[in-house]
């Protein structure tokens, strides 16, 4: 007797065993949560150094892209030799990437630490000259000058405390330095990793797009890398142009601290130029210690730091960082308030620094799927048309073709194409 085999009933029974599967994972990962945990932890402690030096290259590539075109410029510009080219603008970017880091560690580093050093010694009296500041300043209005005074006696308490706990943890020196020792062997490991990947990268990605060649149609193949092109877009305009705009930021914070005459500038100028890099807030973040600071040390001077701090983000809000990002991320003023407050209460600060590109990355996709679906049935896709109650008379209007961008011709003609194609053959 010849059994037929039911393809529907195999279907049902191939889903079935599907889901099952699924739920024995699961309830698998529940019972063996921390052992996944720790495997987990053991991958990415693995990857650290793959990891670093994506970052590394990510930051690296613009200065190799220039310096690889100044070569072909002027001295292969009779004969071609990219190898060659290639491999001085590698180099080239690795000792301009390299003395950047060692020459911030060489000066920054040890003037931090004997700033906070002074700060931590000094820290009674600087909170004493704050009290007689404070008693100076307000002595004729005895409810501001006891707020004020409650305030630092508060905050004086509450970091003589905290230093206090964090003591003891001076022992543990060795501890502390180790895990320094693998930061800075993964910093290692990654930049050669970067060098490799810089050196590599078109071969890199013409693998990438062999792969998903073979396994995708072409209309998502299209798809996928006009998404990876926008990404690379958002990203690399967004993250090197804050990094160079915050480094520039806070080069004139320390300037002016300077001319200005006030104790640890280059403190407060890093945190300013740090801060910076996060949109929106990071003025505001980085304004706070260090006023906090200068109140503490030298409070005749704590409403002149607040001044050229707010003058100096003015700046380059309205001036500095439009030349530099210009829309790098053409996210709305709403929307980068979300993303703020989402990131960065989920991750921290990483997440406040990264969520800008994330958010502005959807916000792109989506806006470009609601105009793309406006246009298919003949609508307008500037939001203006969209202002009132007579949204229903843009239904009566006569149809017209509606002009594309070069960027949208790209993105999507060529699938549409593609998926005509595939209507054809089935």
């Amino acid at each position: 007797m010849k059994i037929s085999p039911n393809k529907r009933y195999n279907t049902v029974a191939f889903y079935a065993a599907i889901v099952i599967a699924i739920n024995v994972v699961l309830v698998a990962a529940l019972l063996k949560a921390d052992t996944i945990m720790d495997f987990l932890d053991r991958c990415i402690s693995v990857m650290s150094p793959i990891t670093w030096g994506v970052v590394i290259a990510f930051l690296m590539n613009p200065i190799m892209v220039r310096v690889e075109k100044l070569v072909n410029r002027f001295i292969f510009k009779k004969a071609p030799k990219p190898k060659a080219s290639r491999a001085i603008a590698v180099v080239s970017a690795c000792l301009i990437f390299a003395g950047i880091i060692v020459g911030l560690v060489a000066v920054v580093v040890p003037e931090l630490l004997k700033s906070v050093s002074e700060i931590i010694d000094n820290f009674s009296s600087y909170a004493d000259t704050a009290q007689e500041w404070v008693m100076k300043l307000f002595k004729n209005n005895k409810q501001v000058e006891k707020a004020l005074s409650d305030t630092i006696n508060r905050f004086t308490k509450d970091f003589s405390t905290t230093l206090n706990e964090l003591r003891p943890y001076i022992n543990d020196v060795l501890s502390g330095a180790w895990d320094f020792i693998n930061v800075i062997k993964n910093f290692v490991l990654g930049f050669i990793v970067s060098i490799y990947l810089l050196f590599s990268k078109e071969t890199l990605f013409a693998q990438a797009k062999k792969i998903l060649i073979s396994i995708c149609k072409r209309s998502t193949y299209t798809r996928l890398i006009r998404l990876f092109r926008k990404t690379n877009s958002i990203f690399s305009g967004f993250i090197g142009g804050k990094i160079i705009d915050s480094f520039i930021i806070g080069v004139l914070c320390y300037i002016g601290l300077r001319i200005m005459n006030m104790d640890y500038s280059l403190m407060i100028s890093v945190i300013v130029g740090v801060t910076n890099i996060i949109p929106f807030f990071g003025p505001f973040i980085g304004a706070i210690p260090s006023g906090l600071f200068i109140l503490l040390v030298q409070p005749n001077k704590f409403i002149a730091l607040l001044i050229f701090i707010f003058a100096l983000q003015q700046f380059d809000g309205n001036v500095l960082g439009p030349k530099i990002l210009g829309n790098s991320t053409g996210l709305p003023g709403f929307w980068v308030l979300v993303a703020l407050f989402v990131g960065g209460g989920l991750f921290g600060f990483a997440g406040m620094v990264l969520a800008v590109p994330v958010f502005a990355l959807f916000y792109a996709l989506v806006r470009e799927g609601v105009e793309n679906t406006l246009r298919k049935k003949n609508l307008p896709v500037d939001t203006s048309n969209y202002y009132g109650d007579d949204v229903e008379n843009l239904y009566g209007r006569p149809k017209k073709a509606i002009p594309f961008t070069q960027e949208e011709l790209e993105s999507i003609v060529i699938p549409s194409i593609d998926e005509a194609n595939e209507a054809k053959e089935g």
